[in-house]
């Protein structure tokens, strides 16, 4: 019996671990697929995102080295997802515009549990506070952080700075900075000159530290976060021996601050005279039974973890920043000397006036800053955050490191470049150190004062901050069993094998016949090219379910890139009708109808061209000149009609600014380069004259076209330029025509004014030159192959076929064997 029962409780282990490891796959694979290149996503068996951070840590010395990359390779980032501890997704917000969303709407969210033992030192402080306790705590702590308190607090660090005596050789920086800190903070906020309160916050500190520790122990992270079991009630048989070391150290710290409190409220019963400070605040709110001492415990606790620890580490990171980079240790060094020569003429308002060590703040925390990101918090309902829905339950944080990082907030982001901050930022809420909105750190002035009177401390002390280094995890060997465990998992699981790119061996894998395998596999299908299998796997997911977007939006997706544009957009509507707000659909619909009006507008003006071609009579000939480079002969055109004449030069030149062109009454000059060193050269004195003012140039796609604006409306040109002896000039006393052999008359100026007529119809969507305007939107915002296609097709094609598919040009031979096949009538003729 005994054994049965422990068959099933192993059974259900075994289960629970399954849908731990598993469960997270396909919800990390439904949002990039749904979201594409706004989201990055990240797997790693039961602990996610603290997973990649430990392989950072161990193997990268930088904790965030893979979070700095992200942003960096996609600039299009909006969230950055992984599993959680529970078999669901966490998200992390990197868009500023998300944040400030959250920043601002704070009863929807909730400070995430799981901190092992908060409920005996902090979960009632001013961090996890939530609604009228957090609002009254804020309150009564916000009076003690004016002007003037934070003066004497500056005033305060200044004298323990001057009391120090440093010796030569190395010191332990962080630890002198915690002893300074920690004074300043007792002294101000508790009223103590008691030596033995000031080490408190030192070995609070240190435990907070030790406590830090703990989320590299996976097991432990899974009991706290997922299974809940972080509080003081907690069976010790579930704790390791550094837990109850820990839980030790932080009940005899908790009974000297209870102590504290006893005292103060001591003599307030007793009407002693009191200090105004927050401790007697506190007291007085107890006697008042306004809050409790637990309480008040716990905003002690808080105070002293928050304004020692962080400030500490931060200042920290600053010393190792000018030990890396002297030069700007050097600049902020000769800055400062400027202003304060002496530290002991140093007065707080002076901090205000240091713009340099401004910005040498701000670009060091940019790079090292503490506090990587905000709290997690817990969505108590659905929320819409933009274009993405955080569902009730669902965790989150604020990630600043990405955003620190993402090129499209700060140039170059990996170079330390504290000129940057010389310019006001792109987006206020994409670089918050003291958070934002409401809820923001209510000792942020404090904190930036101590920070700058440290640093001008510091400066001043060493001349050459030299030694410092980055904490380096040398105990490899624990995480080993961790990475060969992702290998286990990765080698058997198709949706691991597809985020790493390995799509055979993801093939070999999925081969069930359930709706989200068969998109799966279309998707590793897709990556490997195989168009025509993914359809058709596609075919099969949308018999199982057609109700369902996904599959659609794929097909559509594959149709687009084969060229079959409108089965694309058929399958796109349908994936449109089914999810509305699905912003890939949107976009990509955009592009099948540009596409089909692309080829649309080509075919219209190929059938103008080629009618026109027709109707022209075979003994008309315009002048044409030949002109030699490197890439073959370029020709150029000339002809009239009644108001105006005009030039065309077969050459694709990318950037219209190299045309250089002058008009006069009877001449004109023009050039471009053709290849390098080398320009094409036009200097013409003209058969008749022109008016300079309104004669214009044009860059197409292919040509360069010239429109004069004949002088005399009545001159048919006999020819483009002047001869030796001047032409007798011909006064037309009719309307000008080709000269022909022909009876049937055909009336050029008409045609002009149809085609005229057919381009001011599309004038307000493409401007003046609508086919022209669409060609050069395509050649700008395509890739280099786009435009690679289009310049080979137009040019060996004699501007008879424009493709933009790279794939497809790169093996045609329009010169020869591919050559299109002229219209009827006419016979294919190289010119020159």
């Amino acid at each position: 019996m005994n054994l049965l029962i422990l068959s099933y409780l192993g059974y259900i282990i075994l289960a629970l671990i399954a849908y731990l490891v598993i469960a997270p796959i396909p919800k990390l694979l439904y949002f990039k697929i749904k979201y594409g290149s706004a989201v990055d996503i990240y797997y790693f068996p039961f602990i996610g995102l603290i997973g990649q951070i430990v392989i950072d840590l161990i193997f990268r010395q930088d904790a965030f080295y893979s979070q700095k990359r992200y942003a960096i390779k996609n600039k299009k980032l909006k969230l950055h997802i992984s599993n959680d501890l529970k078999g669901g997704v966490h998200f992390s917000l990197v868009d500023p515009k998300l944040k400030k969303l959250v920043f601002f709407d704070q009863e929807s969210y909730k400070k995430m549990e799981g901190m092992p033992f908060a409920d005996t030192f902090i979960d009632q402080g001013l961090l996890f506070q939530n609604g009228k306790s957090w609002h009254n705590s804020r309150t009564m702590l916000t009076k003690h952080f004016t002007y003037q308190d934070l003066l004497a607090m500056v005033e305060t660090l200044k004298q323990e700075c001057k009391k120090l005596e440093l010796k030569d050789g190395p010191i332990d920086i962080l630890a002198l900075l915690k002893q300074l800190t920690s004074t300043t903070i007792t002294k101000a906020f508790f009223g103590s000159d008691n030596n033995t309160i000031s080490d408190l916050g030192v070995e609070v500190n240190k435990n907070m530290e030790k406590m830090m520790l703990f989320f590299l122990n996976p097991l432990i992270v899974l009991r706290c976060f997922a299974l809940k079991l972080n509080k003081t009630t907690t069976p010790s048989f579930l704790l390791s021996s550094s837990e109850k070391a820990f839980l030790r150290e932080l009940q005899a710290q908790k009974q000297r601050i209870t102590a504290e409190i006893d005292g103060g409220i001591k003599k307030i019963k007793e009407n002693q005279p009191l200090q105004d400070n927050i401790l007697n605040t506190m007291c007085k709110e107890i006697v008042n039974n306004n809050i409790t001492k637990e309480e008040a415990i716990h905003q002690y606790f808080t105070l002293l973890i928050a304004g020692i620890d962080s400030t500490s580490h931060v200042v920290k990171n600053f010393c190792y920043a000018l030990a890396l980079y002297p030069e700007v240790q050097n600049r902020l060094r000769e800055d400062i000397v400027k202003s304060i020569p002496q530290f002991d003429g140093l007065k707080p308002s002076q901090l205000g006036q240091l713009k340099m060590l401004d910005n040498f703040i701000n670009e060091a925390y940019r790079h090292f800053t503490a506090v990587p990101s905000l709290f997690n918090r817990v969505a108590l309902k659905d929320v819409q955050l933009g274009e993405f829905t955080i569902q009730k339950g669902q965790s989150m944080d604020l990630n600043m490191m990405m955003s620190h990082f993402d090129p499209s907030l700060y140039e170059n982001p990996l170079k330390f470049d504290i000129d940057r901050w010389n310019s006001p930022l792109l987006d206020p809420y994409s670089f918050t150190p003291f958070s934002a909105g409401p809820r923001n750190c209510i000792g942020q002035h404090l904190a930036t004062l101590e920070m700058k009177t440290l640093l001008v401390y510091l400066t001043q002390q060493w001349q050459d901050l030299i030694g410092f280094s980055k904490y380096v995890w040398s105990n490899k060997n624990r995480f080993l069993s961790i990475e060969k465990y992702q290998q286990i998992i990765m080698s058997s699981n198709p949706y691991f094998l597809i985020l790493h790119h390995q799509y055979e061996q993801a093939l070999q894998l999925l081969v069930s016949d359930d709706y989200e395998t068969l998109v799966t596999k279309s998707l590793a299908q897709y990556y490997l090219g195989k168009y025509e299998d993914a359809l058709l796997t596609l075919d099969k997911a949308i018999q199982l379910s057609s109700n369902r977007f996904e599959a659609y939006y794929r097909k559509g997706l594959i149709n687009f890139i084969s060229g079959k544009i409108q089965q694309a957009q058929l399958d796109l509507q349908k994936s449109f009708e089914l999810n509305p707000k699905h912003k890939e659909t949107q976009q990509q619909l955009l592009k099948c109808e540009l596409e089909l009006k692309n080829t649309k507008l080509i075919q219209t003006a190929q059938e103008k061209i080629i009618q026109q071609l027709k109707e022209v009579p075979q003994n008309v000939e315009a002048q044409r000149t030949d002109i030699y480079s490197a890439s073959g002969k370029l020709m150029y055109k000339w002809y009239q009609t009644d108001l105006k004449v005009g030039i065309e030069i077969h050459h694709a030149l990318p950037n219209s600014g190299d045309l250089k062109y002058q008009f006069e009454k009877e001449k004109l000059q023009l050039s471009f380069p053709i290849e390098k060193g080398n320009n094409f050269e036009l200097d013409l004195d003209l058969f008749a004259e022109i008016i300079p003012e309104t004669s214009k140039a044009k860059v197409g796609l292919n040509s360069i076209e010239i429109i004069m604006d004949k002088k005399d409306k009545t001159l048919n040109w006999s020819n483009l330029q002047k001869k030796v002896e001047e032409q007798q000039q011909i006064p037309v006393l009719e309307q000008a025509s080709y000269p022909t052999s022909s009876k049937k008359k055909k009336d050029w100026s008409k045609i002009d004014k149809e085609i005229e007529e057919d381009i001011n119809k599309h004038k307000e969507e493409y401007g003046e030159d609508p086919l022209n305007s669409l060609f050069k939107q395509i050649y700008q915002n395509g890739d280099e192959n786009t435009r690679r296609a289009m310049i080979k097709s137009m040019q060996t094609s004699g501007g008879t076929v424009l493709s933009t598919n790279w794939d497809e040009v790169k093996a045609k031979d329009y010169e020869r064997k591919d050559r299109p096949s002229p219209p009827k009538g006419q016979e294919y003729k190289k010119l020159g």
